[in-house]
């Protein structure tokens, strides 16, 4: 709503759309009468507050009419009481040109504190000139009379008031290439390699649409020109390492195509790393303020999730797992079935370790739990999601009918660290999960299951089918079990739930996990065929 211009700041309002027809206008200009920023903000403040109650006048006149009118009455109706309209719109132009008066009164206040300084200049400076033209005489007179120290004094003087009267130049900044590397360096202490390439990622795109310059010299311009290229971007952009395409060659290849853009969740990450950078410097007063917050982004989900229905059930255990890939189907079958009753996240169940599959009190669990790394494969550390992630999930009865225990026991024969040992790190961010995702995504795909269905849709479709169980009668499950067994953190805080049921009974876990049914032909054997 504030406006530069070179002849001083403006206040901009757009008029709502149903008011227009009253206003006569789209929108609202009005001369603020200065150029102190500080000023303009206080005197927009007080006509935001005006004009804000003047839409407020007329939108409740406009909807007392618009009640006692239908529509082929309104514009008679609209037209007698024109001048009501009007009334109030003279009202609003009066108070506003109350307050302009007052700003004019307040600029001429101000000038006149100049005039008086300047004229107090002045006579400084006719006094200053009168010494020199003594001085001057005096050199004509007395020809050998040392005058230099006289006159290094009253240049002196002058070179004080030049220093008085000129503006402060801003201390220099580095340039952002340099300043975001010094940023890294200081930062990244206990950085993961996906946050490196994350930062890297955004500062290389920020150079590519606003250069290099000294970090103090971007403004808000700057930042919005970033985020309107940023959204522009093809939504499958950076997948490909070898593509050295800049922004601007990918935008225009967009354009031509008319592709998908990226989503606004990804574009606010990106402002999100460049905010850190702004708000480091901040606080080492290299810039004058963070010019990446305050702005708006779509992070609306373009595709929603949802469960699994029993049509695409029907269609995925039906179909045979014909993927050219190093997965075995017996691999694949039981990555669902793990998935299909027990709701855990793809990652969690590709790095079960064969130690973690237990007996507790007779019941086979597999227990989430944070794992450290090797100094030579650091990846291979795990870290539960959140503290609810860390837990105990009973191994359904359905799943041990199927033969995942003997799959267990397989994996122990072959000395395997891992449950599905058919499965590697692989990709940037050294995850077991990629290459099961990869294949069973176009798996599903080809069958015709949409984007809507996908692997995680099957912790949808267990925490669904869990929470239409009533918690009271046989075999009532209490919400706070389904939220353990699932690692949800849950929506009750109640001291009971929080103190005393940090170890809830695994007979209870057991009952949630044998709890998740499936319509009759969800026989996980039949994924291996």
């Amino acid at each position: 709503m504030l406006i530069r211009r070179p002849s001083g700041y403006s206040y901009r309002q757009k008029v709502p759309f149903p008011l227009r027809r009253f206003m006569g206008r789209r929108e609202i200009w009005i001369s603020l009468e200065t150029n102190d920023k500080a000023l303009a903000k206080n005197r927009a403040s007080a006509i935001f507050g005006l004009t804000n109650k003047l839409f407020s006048r007329l939108k409740i006149v406009s909807n007392e009419l618009a009640q006692s009118a239908n529509d082929t009455i309104r514009d008679i109706i609209d037209e007698r009481f024109k001048p009501l309209f009007d009334t109030i719109i003279s009202t609003y132009e009066a108070e506003l040109s109350n307050l302009k008066s007052q700003y004019q009164v307040m600029n001429a206040e101000h000038l006149l504190v100049r005039l008086e300084q300047d004229d107090a200049f002045l006579k400084f400076a006719g006094n200053a000139n009168a010494e020199v033209s003594k001085i001057h005489q005096l050199m004509k007179d007395i020809p050998d009379l040392d005058i230099r120290k006289k006159m290094s004094d009253i240049l002196g003087h002058f070179n004080n008031i030049e220093s008085w009267t000129k503006p402060k130049e801003p201390q220099k900044s580095p340039l952002f290439s340099e300043a975001s590397e010094a940023f890294i360096l200081a930062s990244s202490k206990d950085w993961k390699d996906s946050d490196f390439r994350a930062y890297r990622s955004s500062i290389k795109r920020f150079l590519e649409c606003c250069g290099d310059k000294e970090i103090r010299l971007y403004g808000g311009q700057d930042a919005g020109h970033f985020k309107e290229l940023m959204e522009q971007l093809p939504e499958n952009y950076g997948r490909n390492t070898r593509d050295t395409r800049t922004v601007i060659q990918l935008v225009k290849e967009a354009n031509k195509k008319k592709a998908k853009r990226v989503s606004g969740k990804s574009v606010k990450n990106h402002f999100s790393k460049m905010s850190s950078i702004w708000r480091y410097y901040l606080l080492r007063d290299l810039v004058d303020k963070n010019i990446f917050i305050g702005w708006n982004f779509d992070t609306k989900q373009k595709v929603k999730r949802v469960r699994w229905s029993d049509d695409y059930l029907e269609k995925l255990i039906n179909a045979s797992f014909d993927i050219s890939t190093t997965i075995s189907k017996e691999t694949y079958a039981y990555v669902v079935g793990v998935g299909s009753y027990t709701g855990m996240r793809l990652e969690e169940i590709c790095r079960i370790r064969v130690e973690d599959v237990q007996d507790i009190r007779g019941i086979p669990c597999i227990i989430i739990q944070e794992h450290q790394g090797t100094k030579k494969e650091p990846w291979t550390a795990w870290n539960p999601k959140s503290e609810a992630g860390a837990r105990v999930v009973p191994i359904a009865q359905k799943l041990i009918n199927a033969g995942f225990m003997d799959f267990v026991e397989k994996s122990i024969r072959m000395k395997s660290r891992y449950v599905f040992s058919e499965l590697k790190f692989s990709g940037k961010d050294k995850k077991r999960s990629g290459l099961i995702q990869r294949n069973f995504s176009t798996h599903k795909s080809r069958l015709g299951i949409p984007a809507t269905t996908v692997f995680h849709s099957f912790r949808h479709y267990v925490s669904t089918k869990l929470r239409n169980i009533h918690e009271h009668g046989d075999g009532g499950l209490r919400e706070v079990w389904i939220d353990n067994f699932l690692g949800h953190e849950g929506n009750n805080k109640s001291v009971g739930n929080t103190v005393y049921l940090d170890e809830i009974d695994v007979e209870n876990l057991k009952a949630v996990a044998d709890a998740v049914v499936y319509p009759e032909f969800w026989d996980i054997k039949r994924l291996m065929n």
